[in-house]
């Protein structure tokens, strides 16, 4: 997950401690926060992938990393990564069988 601190407005990467006690604050980027990727979409002809900054501006790829002199790519791959462990953790609270929620990830997956 990224986060971006308060006081200097500088992302950091948060990871949960080893044992699932607590968490880790690792900073490892320097960029401002509108520069961080909210999100990225494929557009209808299936081959056009468009990355959403901060600021809400949709760009290519390769426009994103010439404007803010970072690739998006891995960032949005770490993000989703953190956001299907939460599915999981969710999931398993209520019961689900990992079968169930692989499932459930693969469907959404297909969807974009």
């Amino acid at each position: 997950m990224i986060g971006v601190c308060p006081n200097c407005g500088k992302p950091f990467s948060i990871e949960q401690a080893k044992g699932g006690e607590g968490w880790v604050y690792c900073e490892n980027v320097c960029i401002g926060p509108a520069d961080m990727p909210t999100g990225a979409r494929v557009m209808a002809d299936q081959a056009t992938k468009l990355y959403m900054d901060g600021n809400m501006h949709e760009m290519k790829r390769q426009d994103y990393i010439n404007t803010h002199g970072f690739d998006p790519e891995p960032v949005m791959q770490a993000v989703n990564k953190w956001r299907e462990e939460q599915v999981r953790m969710w999931a398993a609270s209520q019961g689900k069988s990992g079968e169930e929620v692989d499932e459930w990830i693969r469907k959404l997956s297909t969807k974009h």
